[in-house]
């Protein structure tokens, strides 16, 4: 079987076929294609048209997914087109993004990777630069992000996340529906949702009926003022925590107190604080004994405070979408 066959096969990139394969650089791989189209398209708008301004008299070039410890670069003679929008542009191709250097399987790959590992880390296995996947990511997001994402909304659920070195947020929506995000920008404050109920627009926001987000007085007040109709809610997680946070001020409350009359029992209790943040049904057997022997005389107040007990049931389940 000839080379070319085999590359066609085992690289499947749409849209060309392999002429030719060399390997006169060091460590790398070059991968000569051709477009199979005669059609030239602008890789900005699409516009298509045979008519050609000329040829490049260099080839173009794009990283590709390394074969092991071999760099793989695919090259092409391309064509210019006279974009009526864009002018002279040199035409697309199926297999990378407009303005990339890097196939379409790479800069998909550093995006995922993104998700799931810190950049050192992505600069190392794909052996690119921090900037470089910044970009990538740019380009990836821009290109699949949907652009009727924010039609049909209902519920919502609006957070921040911090970013570097936690000095940094990020307002993100979520569809409640679909348990997705629709919806990011920088800032945590009124002005950064605000931003979102611009985007929404008027029509697409009086159809929400709930908003869940944090006890924060600045979410609250945009959601107050561009969509007063809907219903606004306390998430559960700020809800628990809050909980949380009162039951273990009690428990070190009592625990301070039970110290001056009985240190060993005070030492016994000062480890029951897990067991009474628990589920109560999720206990072992010998926690709700432990719990009753070491707790102070006034232990119904604990009792109370429990958050898995005595909070409503739709706080404890694990929230679906």
């Amino acid at each position: 079987m000839r080379a070319t066959t085999v590359l066609n096969k085992l690289l499947a990139l749409p849209g060309v076929r392999v002429v030719g394969v060399s390997t006169s650089a060091p460590d790398t791989v070059a991968v000569e294609v051709a477009l199979r189209r005669r059609t030239l398209v602008c890789p900005v708008c699409g516009y298509a048209t045979r008519a050609r301004r000329d040829t490049r008299p260099v080839d173009s070039w794009w990283r590709h997914l390394d074969f092991g410890r071999w760099r793989l670069e695919i090259r092409a003679r391309l064509r210019r087109i006279d974009c009526p929008t864009h002018g002279a542009r040199t035409e697309g191709v199926p297999f990378a993004r407009a303005g990339s250097r890097f196939t379409r399987d790479v800069e998909n790959l550093v995006a995922f990777l993104a998700t799931k590992m810190d950049k050192t880390a992505i600069t190392r296995l794909v052996r690119v630069d921090w900037d470089t996947v910044g970009r990538i990511c740019q380009r990836v997001v821009a290109d699949g992000l949907d652009p009727n994402r924010l039609d049909g909304l209902v519920e919502i659920g609006v957070d921040e996340v911090s970013w570097k070195r936690q000095h940094h947020y990020l307002t993100l929506v979520a569809d409640h529906r679909c348990g997705t995000i629709v919806w990011g920008t920088e800032g945590k404050d009124t002005a950064a949702l605000d931003r979102f109920f611009a985007d929404l627009g008027n029509q697409r926001t009086s159809q929400l009926s709930a908003i869940s987000m944090d006890m924060g007085a600045a979410y609250a007040a945009s959601a107050r003022t561009h969509a007063g109709h809907a219903t606004r809610c306390i998430d559960p997680f700020h809800a628990v925590a809050k909980v949380t946070e009162a039951l273990d001020k009690v428990r070190r409350t009592e625990w301070n107190a039970l110290r001056k009359l009985d240190p060993k029992a005070a030492k016994r209790f000062k480890g029951a604080r897990w067991v009474l943040l628990k589920d109560p049904a999720h206990l072992s057997r010998g926690a709700p004994s432990h719990l009753a022997q070491t707790a102070p005389p006034r232990r119904h107040h604990l009792a109370g405070l429990q958050p898995q007990g005595g909070l409503p049931r739709d706080l404890r389940r694990r929230p679906r979408p």
